[in-house]
């Protein structure tokens, strides 16, 4: 069974990040500054998680090209599994739900599309 789900809005040097529990409801909203830090506190919070449930939180986010780079290193690099949707999968699947257009929206439709 699915525990967590965290899915990213990538855009240009930040992130719009959600944190979906597995009874999907949302824990945490919020913005990741591409920076080393803000990375870091990330790992904590996936490190935490993975205590917590005693699974890594499955991770999504929309492939944005030049913008996704750094998200995909930082993933890559500490390990963890992620999916990474072509823009346009990403947009037929939030179509079906979608209500109205914002970053922080679309890392909620991420997230929900992916318990699917």
């Amino acid at each position: 069974m699915m525990k967590h789900v965290i899915a990213l809005d990538v855009s240009k040097g930040k992130s719009s990040v959600v944190i979906y529990d597995r009874y999907r409801q949302c824990e945490f909203e919020g913005e990741l500054n591409h920076t080393r830090i803000d990375f870091e506190r990330l790992h904590e919070r996936i490190e935490e998680i993975t205590k917590s449930d005693g699974q890594v939180p499955h991770i999504v986010f929309e492939a944005t090209g030049v913008y996704s780079k750094s998200v995909e290193a930082f993933f890559k690099n500490h390990g963890y599994t992620y999916s990474r949707m072509n823009p346009l999968e990403a947009n037929l699947q939030m179509a079906k739900m979608r209500r109205h257009k914002t970053d922080c929206s679309d890392a909620h439709e991420l997230a929900k599309t992916h318990f699917k």
